[in-house]
């Protein structure tokens, strides 16, 4: 099988390895190396050519800009968002206020997964509401051309992002960075954007969102030692998780919140894999998601064997629950046949395409997904990760993504 053109792995050298490893773990926030047994700091970079990378870069502009409008004309009429599957009736009272909110005033984040899969790529999903890989998309790359001594970083997701928020705020301004606090691999992930907007001249708040109170519109910090007015808000934290949380913590209030905020609760509108099912019924022209997506269907639409398929979770994420036949462990595929038959309105099946492995260099094959981040719709950096097997869930390696080719020196890591 070929693959497409214009990458390949380039292996650190063995006795460098440890040195990288540590400097990732305590320079670029990755604090969290292990999945179990696992190591998850990958022993090769990803070079690729400028011409795939601005390949890439395109048509993750173009698939932006046809999911913005996708959610534009869900928000503009939940009714039919709900028929659709698309708007889980316990979020309905919070988009209540969303639906009147211009999103275009806020802040964009999205991340498109593409694979390099026989005959060129291929485009998996986009995760729309809570993209996550900031860390790695900003600060790896500088680390590994250091490492490698060749190959340099291209544009840092959370470095736009941290100039998004700087663009829209006034000098000092407070962002709220609400996340998951009890998990550090979601804390590490606020760390690196918390710097960033630090050196932009904002301050950055860390909490929960129980730790945010609400009034006509306004978010207010109500944590001991931060409290006050928040300038702006960036969600690390799904929104189908909310209705888990106490009534008094009042998070409607993201749904009608006046200050810009990354992402939007109107990104949950693209966030099922079951919008695809919905193109048709929208009537919004998405050429570049039909070009570049495997067919995807209701799973009791999937015709012939499941052995040509892969099966998704609506709101799976990391890769969590996804059976790929012949691929997921056997056990797990078992559990995932049932619920398939239970809850069939709860997946979505996928064409299969044939992922491509690549040589490491050190007599191993993997697999790989490049992420492209978006920041309002422009191109903003790669997030890379690769696995033995074909299928990308929390034991995937995290993978810097360099620029191979002439262009500027690589920058110097910290």
């Amino acid at each position: 099988m070929t693959g497409p053109p214009g990458l390949r792995l380039a292996p650190f050298p063995e006795a460098d390895f440890p040195e990288y490893r540590r400097r990732v773990i305590f320079g670029a926030c990755k604090w969290d190396p292990q999945a179990g047994d696992t190591g998850t700091i990958a022993r090769h970079a990803l070079l690729l050519d400028a011409a795939e990378a601005d390949r890439l870069g395109g048509w993750a502009e173009a698939l932006a800009a046809e999911t913005v409008r996708l959610e534009e004309a869900l928000a503009g009429d939940l009714r039919r968002a709900a028929r659709l599957g698309l708007l889980p009736r316990p979020l309905r009272g919070l988009f209540a206020g969303a639906a009147g909110r211009e999103a275009r005033r806020h802040i964009r984040l999205m991340r498109f997964d593409f694979h390099p899969a026989a005959g060129g790529w291929a485009l998996s999903e986009v995760n729309s509401d809570v993209p996550g890989g900031l860390a790695e998309a900003s600060l790896l790359p500088a680390l590994a051309a250091e490492a490698l001594g060749r190959g340099r970083p291209g544009p840092g997701a959370a470095q736009a992002l941290a100039g998004a928020f700087a663009g829209r705020l006034p000098p000092g301004g407070a962002v709220a960075l609400v996340h998951a606090t009890a998990y550090a691999d979601d804390r590490q992930v606020m760390q690196c954007l918390g710097d960033l907007l630090e050196e932009a001249g904002l301050r950055a708040v860390y909490a929960g969102p129980d730790g945010l109170r609400w009034r006509e519109g306004r978010a207010f910090c109500a944590l001991g030692g931060q409290e006050g007015a928040l300038d702006g808000l960036f969600r690390f934290f799904p929104l189908e998780w909310m209705p888990g949380l106490p009534s008094r913590c009042g998070w409607n209030g993201f749904g009608a919140a006046r200050a810009p905020s990354c992402n939007h609760p109107v990104a949950f509108l693209s966030q099922s894999k079951r919008l695809p099912l919905a193109w048709d019924a929208l009537g919004v022209e998405v050429p570049a998601w039909r070009a570049l997506l495997p067919r995807t269907v209701d799973p009791r639409d999937a015709d012939g064997s499941a052995e040509g398929w892969v099966f998704k979770p609506a709101y799976g994420r990391v890769g969590e629950g996804v059976w790929i036949p012949g691929v997921s462990p056997q056990a797990e595929g078992k559990a995932i046949r049932r619920d398939l038959r239970r809850r069939p309105g709860q997946w979505v099946a996928q064409r299969r395409f044939e992922s491509v492995a690549l040589e490491t260099g050190y007599g191993e094959r993997r697999h790989l997904c490049v992420g492209v981040f978006t920041v309002d719709g422009r191109r903003a950096g790669f997030y890379g990760r690769s696995s033995a097997r074909a299928r990308m869930d929390a034991d995937a390696e995290d993978m810097a993504v360099l620029l191979d080719g002439p262009g500027e020196p690589p920058c110097a890591a910290t």
